[in-house]
């Protein structure tokens, strides 16, 4: 079997897709000898993950197109690749909001949530009729949807009026986000260079820039917490913090407002090592999206021994069970509450910590990949 990847998120700075990507690509070719896989990207792939693609059974298609031609990328050139190397099956890793075209092959989508449908967070009305038009094209010319939870394939169903037994739920692995070695002294020298070394923090995954990441909520709550608690405990952002609308700015103005500003730390964007780090040493992580699919960033937290505090949308109450503080995302003396639990009671901390661990122990990259591989076989069975 012959499988491709549509593998443009990893000619850009990490981010979810590509988790998911790498993650489920590596179990696959591991479990299944007999399968091949083609990554196909518009540009040369990030030298992170040379590694993983050095597998015999990994290649990679490269076009090298100029950033004019990308926006042709889905729609002109996919299809002569996929007719080109022989593909048995596609797979769109990325969502729905990518340019539509038809595959000469069978399609498997993966879709990982509808926060943009579900929370309507769209600039003009435009661009909003433009992804739900491409979110209905591609459901319906899928042979299989994928997404992580049960929340978001009753979404799918919903709204894009598909058949319920043709969206499939594969949850994701949890693990660590960097699988290596960290050396002694390499962690130190990662805090150090964020300003982290002998802070306590917790740690928000969001990035100051997106809307749905809830990051009032952050800071108001992090601010009543400082009120109430004065104490050194620094208020961490991983992620991006381009000025997407605006975002950036009135998230700084706000911090001026609450008077945090010297408490808060932003990172930008840091490599699967340095971010692991940053991780293992915070306090609490803090994941408070108003919509999520599969809560990838508090599995990991879970995963790296860390106790999570967590809002109660999308799939988080679905996964979390009781292993996270779950909060309404609206309540920020509820996130002050829940720092002031897990920063002022070590034992209460650890309960969170061992529960953590308790809930990711079924959740595994090799159980997905097992059931990725029965939705590949079930769409081949049926087309041929």
């Amino acid at each position: 079997m012959r499988i491709a990847f549509d593998a443009v998120s990893l000619t850009r700075e990490r981010s979810g897709v590509a988790n998911y990507l790498t993650r489920l690509v590596r179990r696959l070719v591991e479990i299944d000898p007999d399968l091949q896989v083609v990554l196909l990207a518009p540009d040369k792939i990030c030298v992170e993950y040379d590694l993983f693609i050095r597998h015999p059974r990994i290649r990679r298609v490269v076009v090298d197109l100029p950033r004019a031609g990308r926006k042709k990328w889905a729609s002109t050139h996919l299809p002569r690749l996929l007719k080109e190397h022989g593909i048995d099956l596609f797979h769109q890793p990325g969502g729905m909001d990518v340019a539509l075209f038809r595959s000469p092959c069978p399609m498997v989508l993966t879709v990982h949530d509808m926060a943009p449908w579900v929370l309507s967070t769209f600039k003009d009305w435009r661009r909003a009729l433009r992804y739900k038009l491409r979110s209905l094209v591609w459901a319906h010319q899928a042979a299989r949807i994928l997404t992580g939870v049960e929340v978001s394939r009753k979404d799918i169903v919903r709204l894009c009026r598909v058949p319920a037994d043709k969206v499939a739920v594969t949850p994701y692995g949890a693990e660590p986000v960097y699988e290596g070695e960290i050396k002694a002294g390499e962690a130190d020298d990662i805090l150090r260079k964020y300003r982290l070394l002998g802070k306590r923090y917790v740690v928000n995954f969001s990035g100051l820039n997106y809307k749905r990441r809830n990051i009032d909520l952050v800071l108001d709550g992090f601010a009543r917490f400082h009120r109430e608690v004065p104490d050194d405990v620094t208020l961490v952002f991983t992620g991006p913090v381009a000025n997407a609308q605006g975002a950036y700015d009135r998230a700084q103005r706000k911090m001026g407002i609450l008077g945090i500003r010297e408490r808060v730390a932003t990172t930008g964007f840091m490599n699967e090592k340095a971010l692991q780090v940053v991780i293992e040493n915070a306090e609490a992580a803090i994941v408070t999206s108003l919509h999520e699919g599969f809560p990838q960033s508090m599995v990991e937290a879970f995963a790296s021994g860390t106790a999570v505090i967590a809002t109660d949308r999308g799939g988080v109450p679905e996964v979390a069970g009781e292993a996270a503080i779950i909060i309404d995302p609206y309540d920020p003396a509820a996130l002050a509450d829940a720092l002031k639990r897990l920063l002022g009671n070590s034992v209460d901390r650890e309960l969170y910590v061992e529960r953590g661990y308790g809930c990711i122990r079924a959740l595994t990259w090799q159980r997905t990949a097992r059931e990725t591989l029965n939705a590949y076989r079930s769409v081949l069975k049926v087309s041929a």
